[in-house]
């Protein structure tokens, strides 16, 4: 059939594969053909049966061969023929973001733009060394069971390196407060199937995080909007609402909110802790972006105790998109549902990225990569906010932390022609009203500002916006 090159940098394995698919590709092997045997083409080729068996399995994975029991393998019809492995496959068409889903569908599929500046995410070779390799390597050959299942609650030992961290941060928590979760997102679902039922009363942060916004309206319950300030939630509003709605939730980020980067004042955290109170609600803390705040202020959940507070963080943001490890804290009486809902779901988590952050944590590898991470941004925030401006965009507030800028396209702009003619450009642009429940903010836009320092998309801006309606 072909012949193999021993020596030539290409594993057997690898030579055999690629010699039956040259087969294939050439018609020289036809659909339904059976091919040699397992041991009668490694007595042609001089190699081990073991090499033919792995080559062949790796062939039928891809729907390129069929194994029949007690016949052999053969050639695939074209039915069932899948791309080879490598190859560029027909992906979903996915428009521009319009939607809750559709936005998550665009930020994860990388290369999708050339310019992400509206992605939640962090540049991928800012994240490179927030995991030593060495370390994977270890643990996966040493340290981590992958015959055994992950604790539901989560590794005990993350879990106290946790607790460590947390009190360390004046978050007093005891180990067994704390549920791992897979990523925030989990744990925000989580906690919405064991507090609401249909027909309850959430307030939100209007703008605010879309996800959160899309998981809470498929419970059922009805969202209620607060708008956010630059020192935090409306408290006023909140107050006349809380009294008028009797809210079951309230969802907030306290530091680097999401789209605004404002961070909530510690006046405006002790008011809203004793409206939650008054009004017997409970609080949802998402804290994903608080490892990135050069100076911390308070959270609610160091004030609370965790009497009313859910406190919520992930390393998904800061350590890798590939990284879905979270977690949730909350009073003992919750600890329990919450694990149920975590088993209906996935189960159990990853004892390989779990023991992974245990590491990162233990080593101190994480604080310092925290430390590189402020740095940069700290730096790519001032610049990003300075050319956005001279583009035209206009800044309600200026936090001097985080990852995102709140900017405003001026009015005579056509902010839904803008978008398109982004999208076209391969430029991913955020909408504000995306991040709204009540589609406001639309001519608003939120900056990543680890990818809005750059060229073209600060000409693309300047140029859409000087031209106006005409564009």
């Amino acid at each position: 059939m072909f012949n193999l090159e021993k020596g030539n940098g290409a594993t057997l394995t690898d030579q055999v594969y690629a010699g039956v698919m040259h087969q294939i590709e050439t018609n020289r092997l036809l659909q339904g053909t059976r091919l040699p045997s397992v041991r009668k083409l490694a007595g042609t080729l001089g190699v081990s049966v073991f090499t033919i068996s792995t080559a062949y399995e790796r062939l039928v994975s891809q729907g390129i061969l069929v194994s029949r029991t007690g016949a052999g393998y053969f050639v695939a019809h074209r039915r069932h023929v899948h791309n080879r492995g490598g190859a560029k496959t027909e992906e979903m068409p996915i428009g521009r973001p319009t939607g809750a889903v559709s936005f998550v569908l665009n930020t994860v599929d990388e290369g999708r733009y050339d310019i992400p500046a509206g992605s939640g995410f962090l540049p991928g070779d800012w994240l490179e060394n927030a995991v030593s390799p060495s370390v994977i390597g270890r643990l996966v050959r040493n340290e981590v069971k992958c015959s055994v299942p992950t604790p539901t609650q989560g590794l005990p030992m993350l879990r106290q390196q946790l607790a460590t961290k947390l009190n360390n941060e004046g978050i007093q928590v005891d180990v067994e407060q704390i549920v791992i979760t897979y990523g925030a997102t989990q744990a925000v679902s989580m906690i919405c199937n064991i507090m609401l039922k249909p027909n309850d009363t959430v307030f939100v942060e209007d703008p605010g995080y879309m996800l959160q916004h899309a998981i809470i309206a498929n419970t059922g319950a009805k969202i209620v909007p607060i708008r956010r300030t630059p020192d935090g939630p409306d408290l006023d509003a909140l107050e006349e609402l809380a009294h008028e709605h009797r809210p079951k939730l309230f969802f907030t980020q306290t530091l680097l909110q999401n789209p605004t980067g404002t961070s909530t004042t510690p006046i405006f955290c002790y008011r809203l802790l004793s409206l939650a109170e008054k009004y017997d609600f409970h609080i949802v803390e998402d804290d994903v972006f608080s490892d990135i705040c050069v100076h911390k202020s308070l959270r609610l959940a160091a004030m609370d105790g965790f009497q009313r507070v859910f406190y919520v963080n992930s390393f998904t943001k800061l350590m890798s998109p590939a990284m879905r490890v979270g977690f949730v804290v909350t009073q003992p009486k919750f600890v329990k549902p919450l694990v149920e809902q975590k088993v209906l779901t996935v189960l159990s988590g990853s004892s390989l990225q779990e023991s992974l952050v245990f590491h990162a944590l233990q080593s101190g590898r994480y604080q310092a990569h925290l430390n590189y991470l402020q740095t940069k941004l700290l730096k790519a925030r001032s610049s990003a906010e300075q050319a956005l401006a001279s583009a035209g965009i206009q800044f309600d507030s200026h936090p001097v932390h985080g990852m995102f800028l709140w900017g405003q396209v001026p009015c005579h702009v056509d902010i839904d022609r803008l978008i398109e003619d982004a999208f076209q450009k391969r430029i991913f642009l955020s909408k504000g009203s995306i991040f709204s429940p009540t589609g406001s903010f639309a001519h608003h836009l939120r900056f990543n500002v680890a990818h809005s320092n750059n060229p073209a998309l600060i000409a693309f801006l300047s140029e859409a916006i000087r031209k106006g309606p005409a564009m």
